[in-house]
């Protein structure tokens, strides 16, 4: 009874410890979003004081960047951008892992090792090729060339994900089906897709930062500043106005908020997703 009580406090003592651990390791991820928001209203004169909570609030700093940069436009186009990537990638990449994961025959399984093999090959290698393959098929500074680019690149991921998740969806719901009269594109939609929503909240977390915030892509391929993105206006604006740092932080929050709501709204399907390929595996 004794020794089963020092290890019942022992147990409690490291799970306070790993709790405490947890809320500075917090911290010290938010600090530099708490920061990057209230620099964003601070007065200019109180700028150079980052320890000092601001006097009042104020809003001038993103009075001043709706005047001077074109916002609205620039988050249309990176949503138009990230939406139809993700679009394009769930659906080439959820059938692709449907039909790698039910076919067992080796042609499938040479197929989904080129697809990892994809992962391995960096974006800088490619840029050249890409540009002039961009020009000669007339893509250049068109969004369609970057929702191609992001979901040719992401494809290897995605598709390992829905490989993965597919394995563990039985057998039996697909010969019900066929039983009922489904034919395999209904199937898939009606019954296995549904099934296939944590994996989706999975990837959509885990990838569309990654679209969201890239900049050499969209400094690369999109010339026109009326289809520039969030992260190449805050580009622009620094180099325009590299003592507006108000200005700056102001820009940088708006681009950060989309993606901290998108987080808040999908995270307990990432979790889930991360929770059942972790048991299924």
């Amino acid at each position: 009874m004794h020794s089963s009580s020092v290890r019942s406090l022992r147990e409690k003592f490291f799970d306070r410890l790993l709790e405490i651990g947890m809320i500075i390791l917090a911290l010290l991820v938010l600090y530099p979003c708490y920061y990057m928001f209230e620099a964003s209203v601070k007065l200019p004169k109180e700028f150079y004081e980052p320890l000092k909570f601001p006097s009042r609030i104020f809003w001038g700093n993103y009075d001043n960047v709706f005047e001077r940069v074109q916002v609205g436009r620039a988050l249309l186009n990176t949503l138009l951008i990230c939406g139809g990537t993700l679009v394009l990638l769930i659906i080439v990449a959820s059938m692709a892992g449907y039909t790698i994961s039910r076919n067992r025959h080796k042609l499938f399984q040479i197929l989904f090792v080129l697809f990892l093999a994809g992962m391995i090959i960096p974006f800088q290698t490619s840029m050249v090729p890409i540009y002039k393959l961009a020009q000669s098929l007339h893509l250049m500074n068109t969004r369609t060339l970057l929702v191609l680019l992001y979901t040719a690149g992401t494809i290897p991921f995605a598709t390992m994900i829905y490989v993965g998740f597919t394995k563990g969806i039985p057998r039996e719901l697909e010969e019900a089906a066929s039983i009922d009269g489904y034919g395999p594109l209904r199937m898939y939609w009606l019954i296995i897709f549904p099934l296939l929503l944590p994996a989706t909240g999975t990837l959509i977390v885990t990838t569309v930062f990654g679209f969201w915030n890239d900049f050499i892509g969209p400094l690369l391929y999109l010339t026109d500043k009326d289809k520039m993105t969030l992260i190449t206006q805050i580009f622009v604006f620094k180099s325009e106005r590299s003592s507006d740092w108000g200005g700056i932080f102001a820009l940088c929050s708006l681009a950060t908020l989309p993606l901290i709501l998108l987080f808040v709204v999908t995270q307990k399907y990432m979790i889930k997703g991360l929770t059942a390929g972790a048991i299924k595996g």
